[in-house]
C-alpha cells in the first residue's frame, strides 16, 4: 500500500527557479505523488510545467491576483487529495528518499506528523535567466528530536522537512493568511498541540537561504517584523499538558546544555564568526 502524498509548492512568476523543486520530485523513489502548484498571480509557469513535466501528476492553479504566500499555501492544501501533505518551496529540493522515508515512518502510526533533517545552503545569486547560484556554505543547522517545549521556543523545522496527515489541516487549520513570515512555525505549533511528531535522524532535503549581504539582511528584517504578529497569535494558544511530560521534555533541554557547555560556547563563537554580516 502506498498512500498518496501531496507535495504543495507555492511559486510566483519564476519558472526558472521552480525547476529545482520539480526535478527533485521527479527523482523520488516513492511513486504515489501528486504535485499541487499554486502560483501567486498570473500563470507564468503553466506553459513550462505542461511542456517539461508532463510525466508528473500535477494539479496547477494560478490565483491571477496576488494573494500572498500563506493564502497560496492554503489554496494548495484545499486542492490536495493526498492522505499526507508536504510543503516544498519552489527553490528548495527533496533528496530521492525523502517521501519514502517519511511515509514509512507515518504509515499505520497514531502520530500525524513526521520530519527528517535538512541541509542549509547559503548562496549568492549569479544570474536570474538562466537561474544560477553559487553555494558559499553548507551546514545542517538543526538536529533535534521532537520536543514540544523547544518547538514553542524556536522553529527548528524547515517547512519542507515535515510530512503531515491532511487530518491536521482539517482539524487545526493551515497557514495564517495574515502572516508573511514564520507562518510555518505558527502552523507547526498548532499541529504539535494535536499530535507528537515522529523524527528520523537523516538528512533528506535541502533548503537555500541568502549568504551575507543585502538579501540576507532583507530576509532577517522580514522575519523580525513577523515575530510580533507571531507572539500575538501564541497568546491565544492554550495546551493541557501533564507535569510528567513537561518534566521529560525539560530534561532533554537542561541536560543537553548541562553536559555540553564547552561545545555550546564553541558553537556560539562559531555562529558569531560565520553568520554575522561583514
Amino acid at each position: 500500500m502506498q498512500p498518496k502524498v501531496s507535495i504543495i509548492i507555492r511559486t510566483c512568476g519564476r519558472p526558472q527557479v521552480l525547476r529545482t523543486a520539480l526535478n527533485s520530485i521527479r527523482k523520488q523513489t516513492y511513486r504515489n505523488i501528486e504535485i499541487v502548484i499554486v502560483e501567486d498571480g498570473i500563470p507564468t509557469s503553466k506553459e513550462m510545467i505542461e511542456k517539461e513535466y508532463s510525466d508528473l501528476f500535477v494539479r496547477y492553479q494560478a490565483t491571477e491576483e496576488k494573494v500572498g504566500r500563506s493564502r497560496a499555501g492554503n489554496i494548495g492544501l484545499k486542492i490536495a487529495t493526498g492522505e499526507f501533505c508536504n510543503f516544498l518551496d519552489d527553490d528548495d529540493m527533496l533528496y530521492p528518499n525523502h517521501i519514502k522515508k517519511l511515509v514509512q515512518l507515518l504509515n499505520g502510526k497514531s502520530e500525524l506528523a513526521a520530519y527528517a533533517f535538512a541541509e542549509e545552503c547559503q548562496f549568492v545569486k549569479k544570474s536570474i535567466k538562466p537561474y544560477k547560484i553559487q553555494v558559499r556554505r553548507k551546514l545542517v543547522r538543526y538536529r533535534y528530536p521532537f520536543n514540544r517545549l523547544l518547538l514553542f521556543y524556536t522553529n527548528y523545522l524547515p517547512i519542507q522537512c515535515v510530512m503531515f496527515s491532511r487530518k491536521l489541516f482539517l482539524e487545526a487549520g493551515g497557514l495564517a493568511e495574515n502572516m508573511d513570515g514564520w507562518e510555518d512555525w505558527d502552523m507547526w505549533v498548532r499541529y504539535a498541540m494535536c499530535t507528537n511528531f515522529l523524527c528520523i535522524s537523516q538528512v533528506t532535503s535541502r533548503y537555500f537561504v541568502p549568504f551575507k549581504g543585502k538579501e540576507k539582511t532583507k530576509r532577517d528584517m522580514a522575519l523580525r517584523g513577523a515575530r510580533q504578529m507571531l507572539e500575538e497569535r501564541f497568546k491565544q494558544y492554550k495546551l493541557e499538558i501533564k507535569v510528567l511530560d513537561i518534566n521529560k521534555e525539560m530534561d532533554y533541554i537542561v541536560n543537553k546544555y548541562k553536559k555540553r557547555n564547552i561545545t555550546i560556547y564553541m558553537r556560539k563563537i562559531r555562529d558569531f564568526l560565520l553568520y554575522r554580516d561583514i
